[in-house]
């Protein structure tokens, strides 16, 4: 009876992701725990050890130590190693290598990686080296660019320094090697630039990335570009639209405020760059904690859209968004249907946005209430961490830090409960969806 409970749980793609992802936590903490993952040779605690290794692999950036000076290079490579599983998806990193060394992937292994990705007919094999090489690519383009730039830096080892912060950044970790993370290249072009242009690559996730890589180059077979699909422009359209609008907010809400002593070319690029970074990665070029009120009003809404499906970013998710408010638009003009460019979606696809938009936001708000219940600190930073760690986006008004020992346990479990969605745990234990050939009569009731 218990071993075909364990095989049923083993089956589910849910159950696979969210313990692959806890077997690799257990591994990072136990490394960040040896005494050769910090500067002073002591090791890190149990808790802080935990922390640090599930906001690496979650991708999410909060920290409870500094991590440039409390950890050693040791500690450094293992963070990144962390991110770069995380970002990639630790099915996407064990397809990658069971290829390399030529063994065949299970079909359970299959099902769950075509979950992953969304993906039903596409080439496994294919699709996996795509993602690897792509993020190699782009990771490499970055890296650089960052090391001719910082190569007249007084630190050591720049390269370090930019494959680190360009793998981070690529994996919308958040995650710097800087104490203030960005803050001292807020005047800098390059970094503005290179660090932005990874994290919207990695946000934009992996399908979109392969749907532009087919557009933009000729199919040997047809002579002819492939179309792009609906998700690609959905994606691209939020993607533009909530880059524009938040740096366009962020220069309203700021401007005699963390960028009063700013250049107006200053105060641009600092704008566009925290309107990237909000959504999806915890770099930051302004003291967070000196923001003012209606920006972290705005922060907190965008940490909790985050990035495109299949990305490395967390939230919701844009395409998640975009279908909720095209639902409101249908509803307004007495449509049943949702259309979106001229195509009809799914009702099942409705429901799952919503029941993903309304289990995140529960589930957030009950995370709040237990951390309001064990911290003593303000109302707005209690909020504003919750939605950070659940979007794994890393911003923090200085909290992370200031967490009790319950604290940082709480902020951890919504960390990886963030990353695997709450609608994968609601799937683990529940039943899968079937379609249900007996239907009960159908009776209104009022609301609104």
């Amino acid at each position: 009876m218990v071993g075909k409970a364990l095989k049923s749980f083993s089956t589910k793609p849910g159950a696979t992701i969210s313990t692959s992802f806890f077997i690799f936590i257990m591994i990072g903490t136990i490394l960040l725990m040896l005494p050769v993952a910090t500067a002073n040779g002591e090791g890190t605690s149990l808790v802080d050890a935990l922390f640090t290794s599930t906001s690496a692999l979650c991708v999410t950036g909060l920290t409870v130590q500094d991590t440039s000076l409390y950890f050693s290079r040791f500690g450094h490579v293992v963070i990144m190693v962390l991110i770069q599983i995380g970002g990639l998806g630790i099915m996407t990193s064990y397809a990658f290598f069971s290829i390399a060394i030529g063994r065949r992937l299970l079909i359970s292994q299959q099902v769950t990686i075509k979950s992953v990705l969304d993906t039903e007919n596409a080439d496994i094999r294919k699709t996996i080296l795509f993602i690897i090489l792509s993020a190699f690519v782009l990771e490499t383009i970055g890296a650089a660019v960052l090391a001719t730039h910082w190569s007249h830096e007084t630190f050591d080892d720049y390269i370090f320094y930019s494959v680190f912060h360009s793998i981070s950044a690529f994996c919308n970790a958040g995650f710097s090697l800087f104490s203030n993370s960005l803050i001292g290249y807020r005047n800098d072009l390059v970094v503005n630039v290179t660090i932005g242009f990874l994290v919207v690559s990695g946000g934009l996730g992996f399908i979109v990335l392969s749907n532009l890589f087919g557009y933009f180059s000729f199919s040997s077979k047809k002579n002819k570009r492939r179309r792009l699909n609906l998700h690609t422009k959905i994606v691209l359209t939020m993607t533009v639209l909530l880059i524009i609008v938040g740096a366009i907010l962020y220069c309203i809400f700021e401007y005699k405020n963390t960028l009063d002593l700013f250049s107006v070319r200053d105060k641009i690029f600092v704008s566009f760059f925290q309107s990237i970074t909000t959504r999806t990665a915890g770099f930051t070029m302004v003291d967070i904690g000196s923001l003012a009120t209606p920006t972290f009003l705005y922060f907190i809404f965008f940490m909790f859209i985050g990035g495109a499906s299949g990305s490395a970013a967390g939230g919701i998710k844009v395409g998640t968004f975009f279908l909720i408010i095209a639902v409101v638009y249908s509803m307004f003009r007495g449509r049943e249907d949702v259309e979106i460019f001229d195509r009809t979606i799914h009702r099942r696809t409705v429901q799952k946005a919503v029941s993903i938009a309304t289990l995140s936001l529960l589930t957030i708000l009950l995370f709040c209430l237990i951390l309001l219940c064990t911290e003593d600190a303000p109302f707005h930073a209690v909020i504003f961490e919750a939605f950070s760690a659940f979007g794994t986006v890393g911003l923090s008004t200085g909290l992370s830090s200031d967490l009790t020992v319950t604290g940082k346990v709480i902020i951890s479990l919504l960390i990886f409960v963030g990353r695997i969605g709450p609608l994968t745990l609601a799937l683990i234990l529940g039943k899968e969806i079937a379609e249900r050939r007996i239907r009960f009569p159908e009776e209104r009731i009022v609301v609104g």
